[in-house]
């Protein structure tokens, strides 16, 4: 199995979370899902692999992945999930972008005016108002 870096900065700290698979048969992914503590994100995804087992993925801490190997599950270790959200936080700015309302948002999103105001029968909208949808 690979382990994938840390991150592009490599800045891993304690407590870290790791995207990873666990290789686990029917009843080793039975155990898991009652064993409770560990985060499978919105819900369980455990995809099969062509050999019989599956791969359970997880959100655990290096920590976690030492004591999942020391009762020998096999881990594929992903992306320093945490080192990640830093870099990406790290590009935001500061401050205020719109500089108190004098500088317009650019985009190509559109203002919709008359939010809560319209027919009732449109959701408190003017028809115009409504969101355009993908023919």
């Amino acid at each position: 199995m690979s382990e994938v870096s840390a991150g592009p900065s490599g800045n891993e700290r304690d407590g870290d979370v790791f995207g990873v698979r666990v290789k686990v048969t029917r009843g080793q992914a039975e155990t898991l899902l009652r064993r409770g503590g560990l985060d499978f994100g919105d819900r369980p995804n455990i995809r099969e692999n062509p050999d019989g087992t599956s791969s359970l993925n997880l959100f655990v801490t290096r920590a976690d992945i030492e004591t999942f190997r020391a009762e020998g599950y096999e881990i594929e270790v992903g992306a320093n999930l945490s080192a990640r959200a830093r870099d990406r936080l790290a590009e935001v700015g500061q401050g205020d972008r719109f500089d108190g309302g004098r500088i317009p948002p650019q985009g190509i999103g559109r203002k919709i005016v008359g939010r809560g105001e319209g027919d009732a029968a449109h959701g408190g909208h003017k028809p115009d108002d409504r969101p355009e949808r993908a023919p």
